[in-house]
């Protein structure tokens, strides 16, 4: 039997609520991957947040604890990754949680991979009572993430495991954010390119924790600002470009028709050569041209919908669908898994079979069997899906629908049909 890797576990801790602090410090303890350091560093904790630090480590061999002066983010990381023992530090919040195979898994990929500096997982986010609110997959590909971080920071923080020494071969956390920290870092680390890779698991072993509902998926001002920085900075640092290689996905999305397969055509192009500022704009005039579905109002409509579908599938005895359609829509869906509330079996699409998308190999139709279900998954285009899907039906697939209500003119056959 091979003697584990070493990993040290990093927890900055300022003022918390104890239980969870204890919830997020159990966590760790619990981890299947047993060889670790525990690691609390104090940056502005008042005094029962002190005690109970003091109290969790007393009850571990492998935790201690260090307390610095200055009440800031940046600087605790720094201070621990210096004082880490470990070449693999996983970086856990006070106030979440983890799977207990979180460190396992993350230790085999880091293993595998050894150009990988910082890998996360997908995450749940919940609200301050626990009810759910979300699940993200983040980039699984590093050349995906690098430009996918010029928009937008997909990472949970206290899920990412560290390389150290690639992390201080940077200079670590960039002490003059006070937001926005770990954004910084993972862009710095990308714009080296394939050398420092950031990306992360598609399994979901992560689980955040929001203090305000309201800002689950958002920022507040100051964490807008910072980001702001991050991103003005990568912007400035990317290469012109030219229109000439993504001219026929532009047209295509002029088209209005065709926006999603365009938008999927830059984002290879991007993955495969890096982002110039003509990519980028041409994928994010993509985003403007494309309906508004981020807005709140249709997604709670949407998932309104994808409930409904749910306890339909449910009450015909249905437990477990595929999902047809590889596309925003699907990525939207699987993060709406608890609505759906039907496992998902796997991802079929004519155009991306063997391709990885959001965690699941990308698979043809033909592979659903006879008397399996499936799931369109598209607002835009369902009708045409339906119309595809017209063979697989014919061979006894059982096929459904979300947003097609029975009764709906030319839909005799309502929303399945065997």
């Amino acid at each position: 039997m091979s003697v584990q890797e070493g990993v040290t576990v990093l927890l900055p801790v300022s003022k918390v609520e104890t239980g969870l602090l204890e919830r997020a410090f159990t966590c760790v303890q619990k981890q299947t991957h047993e060889r670790l350091e525990i690691l609390l560093v104090l940056n502005g904790a008042d005094e029962p947040t002190r005690a109970c630090a003091q109290r969790l480590c007393g009850g571990d061999e492998r935790a201690w604890m260090i307390e610095i002066e200055r009440a800031q983010l940046a600087g605790a990381l720094n201070v621990g990754l210096s004082e880490a023992r470990y070449e693999l530090v996983a970086r856990m919040d006070a106030d979440d949680a983890c799977d207990l195979e979180r460190v396992e898994r993350q230790v085999e990929a880091m293993r595998a991979r050894p150009a990988v500096a910082a890998l996360g997982t997908g995450y749940r986010v919940v609200g301050p009572g626990g009810g759910n609110l979300g699940v993200v997959t983040p980039p699984a590909d590093p050349d995906e993430a690098r430009w996918r971080l010029l928009i937008s920071n997909p990472f949970a923080h206290g899920s990412m495991m560290l390389r150290r020494s690639a992390v201080l071969a940077v200079g670590g956390y960039d002490e003059t954010f006070d937001r926005a920290q770990d954004y910084e870092l993972w862009s710095r680390l990308s714009m080296r390119g394939r050398r420092s890779g950031v990306c992360a698991l598609p399994q979901v072993l992560y689980t955040l924790t929001r203090a305000e509902e309201s800002r689950a998926f958002g920022a507040t001002p100051m964490q807008g600002a910072h980001a702001a920085r991050v991103m003005a900075r990568a912007w400035d640092a990317l290469p012109r470009g030219r229109a000439a290689p993504v001219l026929d996905a532009i047209a295509s999305m002029a088209e209005r028709g065709h926006v999603e397969p365009a938008r999927r055509q830059i984002e290879e192009h991007m993955r495969a050569e890096g982002a110039s500022m003509v990519d980028l704009l041409a994928w994010l005039w993509g985003s403007w041209t494309s309906p508004g579905s981020h807005l709140r109002a249709f997604d709670a409509a949407r998932a309104a919908r994808v409930r409904e579908v749910g306890r339909e599938l449910r009450g015909a005895g249905v437990s477990a669908v595929w999902v047809w359609g590889a596309g925003r829509h699907t990525d939207w869906l699987l993060s709406h898994a608890d609505d759906l509330g039907v496992p998902v079996v796997g991802i079929v699409d004519d155009e991306l079979a063997g391709q990885e998308r959001f965690g699941y190999r990308v698979e043809s139709p033909a592979a659903i069997s006879a008397g399996e279900h499936v799931l369109l998954s598209s607002d835009w285009h369902e009708e045409a899906m339906w119309a595809s899907s017209q063979a697989h039906r014919q061979r006894g697939v059982r096929v459904w629908r979300i947003y097609c209500k029975v009764g709906e003119p030319g839909e005799g056959e309502g929303r399945s049909a065997a």
